[in-house]
């Protein structure tokens, strides 16, 4: 009898070594594919094993306990302890080496060396260098781009010059978030909206790209927030504090599993300004989730939430600048100048595989907001509501012996907005003077072929068909006692484009591309806020030539990235301010723009394991050399020549240097050196904005908290020179009214607190 319980014994402990056999599968934590060919090396020993189908590494001979180092190109290498059953390990990517990085490109989700364009990437990682309170500072350490605030959480955005329509707010650049669209189709984009909370990286296209994004000249922003959390469950709150006031919580509880993943993100942030009436007071929630209903499809939806208010303070003159560059422009304060704006955005994204060969992407979303905008001379009410989506759909296939994926797709979007213009008597809206409903509809359709000529080279074929509507029904005109409407319908644009990448070696590539564009006129430009609808408005159209190279050293440690571009564009919106503080816009003739972008970094330390696992510089310069070209203007009852004279508000030269720290110990240092060359402020170039240098440091220290927590201390200084500068100009403004004073020398400082439960 004891002969026979010690051998079902000896059967059972059998039989569960069996059924409880290690196993362990890599995948991307972004997309929760499997990744294979990652190397997986066990430490004790050295032997490297490789990730196969499905992710899946034979690990049979490994013990449990024994410590995995796993790695893969373009990926962080991690480590790992091997447990009791299934073991899934989800890898994020390595920003450090920009060239081996997955991006979202033209629709066609390729390393960065295989794209055939200008493109540059934000990471949370440069994010972080910073004080989180805009990404203003992040965003300008990348050649090409320049992010503006005129005040506090007034966001202005410039890619490649493309600042001259965009006197407030964001134009003539396409902004998706989350692969929901996010530019209103009125053609702006309430960028402000967004907390960096709601931000883990930026993917910028510079230049046109209306071949898979419709309508703007100056780019798209695809913007994409931090993975979610696979871990049961983990949280994070980190609070900061600054001069002016300045505060800001934010709090992050996420939960996941191979199944789902969900977060809660909050953020508050509110400050004094540096200048008078410039306080500002912004709150965000983001309610999102992933949802792998089987191995084909994904959903994921999205709910965000905006409050936000900031005042305005208006420009001054040079005299006002340099008497007492705190000061408000006159009156702003009387009339209550500021915007006060509440959105809420509902997306759901599908991501479906059909078969090896087939995908589908859909997006469809909705927005409800209100937006109130007292000014010095009146007071205007919005309700805007916007619906839409996007739907791509990518299919691989031989074409006479040459790989080639085919995108095929559609987006629409849709506004329904109501607006009313009234005085405004000390910051309340008084007497009504017109009323206006405003519908807008712009879809465009696209299809594009990437086509692998050889191993080495891949041709981009692209092209669209854009439409565009404006309605516009005004209920009431006051003054003149009158209603009407008026309806402009553009024609429809074809917008090609061909783009070439080739890599020379393992380590470099070239690309070169010629592509169109056009970007309409948005409905702020063609109704303006002095009750006029400029009918006469015509789009920019323009064409881009571009050829550059980007590269890495052997031993990843350096990294380089150049291009070079000429553009060509026609009927140029300019803006113009008015006597009575109105902006109105016309088009300009062309212009000329050429440039040199130039993006250069070297680790000279990249080592976890050493008592400096960090040391790394970089430089982002950029020259461009724009233009008006056939520009003549009516001015003072005479037509004045424009021609030859520099682009307004583009400087010609900005040189960006960062150098960053980190310890094995976890503490870090990050400088950040930005010198901007004089820009020219009106269109005749009589009037300047001087040249500046800003220093940006940021230190801190991390340290764990039985392995599984995490503290972070960290403390930085903003314009440590104390610059006078002005981030933000008014072009072409009424009574010399240019400059809008930035922040002189300011200090920040918070603590951040990670917990997992594993």
């Amino acid at each position: 009898m004891k002969s026979l319980f010690l051998n079902l014994f000896v059967a059972l402990i059998f039989c569960h070594n069996i059924f409880a056999q290690n196993s362990l599968i890599i995948k991307d934590i972004e997309s929760n594919k499997p990744i294979n060919g990652a190397n997986v090396t066990n430490l004790l020993d050295d032997s490297i094993l490789t990730s196969e189908n499905e992710g899946k590494v034979d690990v049979s001979a490994i013990n449990e306990g024994e410590k995995l180092s796993i790695s893969f190109i373009g990926y962080k290498t991690i480590m790992h302890v091997l447990s009791v059953g299934q073991n899934t390990v989800y890898m994020e990517p390595d920003f450090q080496l920009l060239n081996t990085l997955t991006v979202v490109g033209h629709e066609n989700d390729r390393k960065l060396s295989e794209v055939a364009g200008s493109y540059a990437i934000n990471s949370k990682l440069v994010m972080d260098k910073f004080n989180g309170e805009s990404l203003v500072r992040s965003m300008n350490t990348l050649p090409g781009i320049r992010f503006e605030e005129r005040s506090p959480s007034s966001y202005r955005v410039s890619i490649r010059g493309n600042l001259l329509r965009a006197p407030y707010g964001v134009r003539n650049v396409k902004v998706y978030w989350n692969d929901i669209p996010f530019t209103d189709p009125t053609g702006s984009t309430p960028l402000y909206l967004l907390d960096l909370n709601n931000i883990g990286k930026i993917e910028t296209i510079k230049g046109p790209a209306g071949s898979m994004y419709g309508a703007g000249n100056g780019g798209v922003l695809n913007i994409y927030s931090d993975p979610l959390s696979v871990k049961p469950l983990s949280s994070d709150v980190t609070y900061t504090a600054g001069s002016y006031g300045y505060q800001k919580i934010s709090g992050n509880l996420n939960t996941g599993n191979e199944n789902h993943r969900f977060s809660i993100r909050y953020a508050k942030q509110t400050g004094n300004g540096y200048r008078d009436h410039t306080n500002f007071d912004k709150e965000v929630i983001q309610i999102g989730g992933s949802f792998y209903t089987s191995e084909k499809r994904t959903l994921t939806a999205q709910l965000l939430y905006s409050d936000l208010y900031y005042q305005t303070p208006g420009g001054l003159t040079k005299q006002q600048y340099d008497d007492d560059p705190t000061q408000a422009r006159a009156g702003v304060a009387v009339k209550k100048s500021s915007i006060d704006h509440q959105s809420v955005l509902v997306g759901l994204v599908q991501d479906y595989e059909f078969n090896e060969k087939l995908k589908n992407t859909t997006s469809i979303y909705f927005t409800d907001g209100i937006k109130e905008n007292p000014f010095i001379n009146n007071y205007e009410l919005e309700k805007l509501k916007s619906y839409g989506g996007r739907t791509s759909f990518n299919y691989g296939t031989e074409l006479i012996n040459m790989p080639t994926i085919f995108t095929v797709g559609a987006e629409i979007n849709y506004g329904d907005f109501h607006a009313s213009n009234h005085g405004n008597v000390d910051g309340y809206a008084d007497t009504l003077r017109y009323e206006d409903e405003l519908k807008s509809l712009q879809s465009f359709a696209f299809l594009q072929a990437d086509i692998n000529l050889t191993d080495q080279w891949i041709l981009n074929l692209g092209a669209s068909l854009n439409t565009l509507n404006y309605d516009i029904n005004r209920l009431r005109d006051v003054a003149k006692d009158t209603s009407y409407q008026i309806n402009r319908t553009f024609n429809p644009e074809f917008i090609p484009r061909v783009g070439i990448v080739g890599k020379l070696t393992d380590q470099l590539s070239v690309h070169g591309s010629i592509s169109a564009g056009f970007s309409p006129p948005t409905t702020d430009e063609v109704r303006t806020s002095d009750g006029g609808i400029n009918t006469a408005l015509e789009a920019e159209k323009g064409i881009n030539y571009e050829v550059g190279f980007r590269g890495n050293s052997t031993n990843e440690k350096l990294y380089y990235d150049v291009t070079g571009f000429w553009m060509q564009q026609k009927e140029t919106i300019v803006s113009k301010t008015t006597p009575f503080g109105t902006v109105i816009f016309e088009n300009a003739g062309s212009t000329d723009q050429a440039g040199l972008e130039l993006l250069l970094g070297y680790a000279i330390i990249k080592n976890s394991s050493s008592a400096i696992s960090l040391l790394k510089i970089q430089t982002a310069y950029t020259h461009h050399n724009f233009t008006f070209k056939d520009y003549v203007k009516r001015k003072g009852g005479q037509n004045v020549d424009y021609s030859g004279n520099e682009l307004t508000g583009t400087s010609p030269n900005i040189s960006v240097t960062s150098f960053d720290l980190e310890t094995r110990g976890g503490i870090y240092f990050n400088f950040t050196y930005n010198f901007t060359d004089k820009i020219p402020l009106d269109d005749a170039n009589t009037v300047y904005a001087d040249s500046y240098q800003l220093v940006t440091t940021k230190a801190g220290w991390k340290t764990k908290i039985k392995q599984k927590h995490l503290v972070e201390i960290f403390f930085g200084i903003d314009n440590l020179l104390n610059e006078k500068y002005s981030l933000g100009n008014d072009l072409n403004a009424f009574g010399s009214r240019y400059f809008n004073p930035s922040p002189e020398r300011n200090y920040f400082g918070g603590i951040k607190v990670h917990l997992n439960k594993f």
